[in-house]
């Protein structure tokens, strides 16, 4: 069993997000949004880092951004906003 598999097992994100939009700026891996799906939240990354996005996007069933955030930087509408 994958990492990924074990994870989704253990926590059992629903198969359809039924909560609203979560953006998580400055993403990484993902593991701040790990627990907003593992609720039922749809996440969106964005992430400087090539690596950490491409495994944002393996951990969790969502899109991540590579970008470096900027105060001009366009976000999706949103009424959750995390960060770390």
């Amino acid at each position: 069993m994958s990492y990924v598999e074990k994870i989704n097992r253990v926590l059992k994100p629903p198969a359809t997000p039924s909560h609203p939009l979560v953006v998580d700026l400055f993403a990484g891996c993902g593991g701040l949004s790990l627990g907003f799906e593992a609720q039922g939240f749809k996440t969106h990354g964005f992430e400087m880092d090539a690596d950490s996005c491409a495994t944002y996007r393996k951990n969790l069933k969502s899109q991540c951004t590579e970008i470096v955030l900027t105060p001009e930087t366009d976000l999706p509408s949103a009424p959750v906003l995390i960060g770390e």
